[in-house]
């Protein structure tokens, strides 16, 4: 082969403004370094090299799949381990034949380089898929609110809690005897009930009462969640069976008896930790007592408690009050796509599917680690922070791995909520809970035993030297309030629910 340069050749000058557009710039972007190590004028042929930490790759790309021979394609391919050509294939057989590696068009560079990423970073994709509910339900009202909890109200009636039983079986092909869907309609009638008459509440009421009200209208929703599932309990007796050793959390108060520092903990025995296995979460490693003293409390894993302040932090909604009363990283960040990581241009040329998708993670505070991101179990690979992001705070590139789903948000347990702009991920917190409805009942539980068991320090906040966190409590309550409800419908419901005002664009 001729490895000389021909400046002249007007091919060459094309073939070099797409390698540098469709090779060059998306290679660097991902933290490649690459450079040209040959360009063979009488083969229209230019060969790159490219390498990030221990991996390293060497592809050839032609101006057309017939601008070589079927022998000079057997000699390419003992230096490059992939050949890219221009346009679309001529007689392809009759000369890429020749090849010993894949050929393939240039649209489908991106995929490829993808794939050199996964070399680096392995796929991380879920064995599992999080169901996704399918079905949408909107609701549209002056109040979204009261649209909502006529929804959950219908299911106070056994004839219709009867239906959403059989609907939601019948989505996933599972037959229930008539025994058991009468009796796991009974029960979501009797719990849906309960919810309501704790959960009408009115922000004159006083304090105690509305945490009350709301921390135990929450668990009778989770109870009614449980038995709509088809896989859930067969009827009421075993929900309430699971209530007998508890509420499966625990509070252990700070030697001051301050409110931030009130230690939140799970246990294994108990009705949370029974809705958290159903959620599919793993509790294995919860303890089976309650730990008495900070001695005790050290023994355990580090993950199986945490500080009432770190659940507050998961609440993106109140965001503004948490910053100016801790000192303390938030635990979510904000989500996007990433148009400069994904090249659109290019994924929209190529019909392969990478299986792979780039997201921005934001977190606006700038207290957030990589390392907090790669440990809180997502998909997620390739962490880097992006040096020249433009908005507030810090923000991290990653590479979402969704093998088997074409979209990528199916992967992540994305919280949204018409309090706060966009998507968020909620980081695990005690006992590695990330569901917004599951944090905000961890964070009841504990404010209940402080407003029941803990009357001097319930009124240090209601007046005394820690009212600081009377205005995080009190907007904490009314979030909850607004979005536990909602969220509850589409867990009971098994379907999506979007609510807005009428006309409102999104009506």
């Amino acid at each position: 082969m001729d490895a000389s340069v021909a400046s002249a050749n007007p091919r060459l000058g094309i073939l070099r403004q797409e390698v540098e557009g469709t090779v060059l710039i998306p290679f660097k972007s991902h933290g490649w370094s690459t450079r040209i190590v040959r360009e063979i004028d009488s083969q229209d042929c230019i060969e790159v090299f490219a390498e990030r930490d221990a991996v390293s790759t060497r592809i050839a790309v032609l101006y057309s799949s017939s601008g070589i021979s079927y022998s000079d394609y057997g000699t390419l391919s003992q230096r490059v381990e992939r050949i890219f050509f221009i346009g679309q294939p001529y007689m392809f057989d009759s000369f890429a034949g020749g090849a010993t590696v894949p050929v393939e068009p240039l649209s489908d560079f991106f995929p490829y380089l993808v794939e050199l990423n996964k070399r680096a970073a392995p796929d991380r994709s879920p064995p599992v898929i999080p169901h996704r509910a399918v079905t949408l339900r909107r609701l549209t009202a002056e109040n979204p609110l009261d649209a909502v909890i006529a929804r959950l109200q219908q299911f106070t009636s056994e004839g219709l809690a009867r239906k959403l039983v059989n609907r939601r079986a019948e989505a996933v092909c599972k037959i229930l005897s008539c025994e058991t869907v009468a009796a796991k309609s009974t029960g979501i009638a009797y719990s849906m009930r309960s919810a309501l008459d704790y959960l009408v509440s009115s922000p004159r009421e006083a304090l105690i009462r509305r945490v009350l009200g709301l921390y135990y209208g929450t668990m009778a929703l989770a109870q009614a969640e449980m038995l709509a599932s088809p896989s859930g309990p067969t009827d009421l007796g075993k929900v309430e069976d699971m209530t007998r050793y508890g509420h499966g959390l625990y509070a252990l108060p700070a030697s001051n008896g301050g409110f931030a520092d009130l230690r939140v903990g799970v246990l294994k025995s108990g009705f949370f930790p029974q809705w958290m296995k159903f959620l599919g979460q793993d509790t294995s490693r919860y303890p089976n007592e309650k730990p008495r003293t900070e001695a005790a409390l050290e023994k355990l894993p580090s993950d199986t408690f945490c500080l009432l302040r770190g659940l507050f932090a998961s609440m993106p909604e109140i965001d503004d009050l948490f910053a100016e009363v801790f000192d303390d990283s938030p635990a979510w960040v904000s989500v996007a796509y990433d148009n400069k990581s994904n090249f659109p241009n290019l994924i929209r040329h190529t019909a392969k599917k990478s299986g792979s998708t780039y997201g921005l993670f934001v977190d606006r505070s700038g207290k957030i680690s990589a390392q907090r991101l790669e440990n809180a179990g997502w998909p997620l690979a390739e962490i880097r922070r992006v040096d020249d992001f433009e908005g507030s705070g810090v923000a991290f590139r990653a590479r979402v791995d969704h093998a088997g789903h074409d979209i990528w948000w199916k992967v992540l347990p994305t919280h949204s909520s018409p309090f706060f702009g966009g998507p968020t991920l909620l980081l695990p917190t005690v006992g590695g809970i990330c569901e917004y409805r599951t944090i905000a009942a961890a964070t009841l539980y504990a404010l209940s035993i402080i407003a029941r068991y803990m009357p001097s320090a319930w009124r240090r906040i209601e007046g005394g030297d820690e009212d600081q966190y009377l205005a995080l409590v009190q907007t904490s309550l009314a979030v909850w309030e607004r979005l536990l409800p909602e969220h509850f419908l589409e867990s009971i419901a098994g379907e999506s629910v979007r609510t807005a005002q009428p006309g409102s664009w999104l009506a």
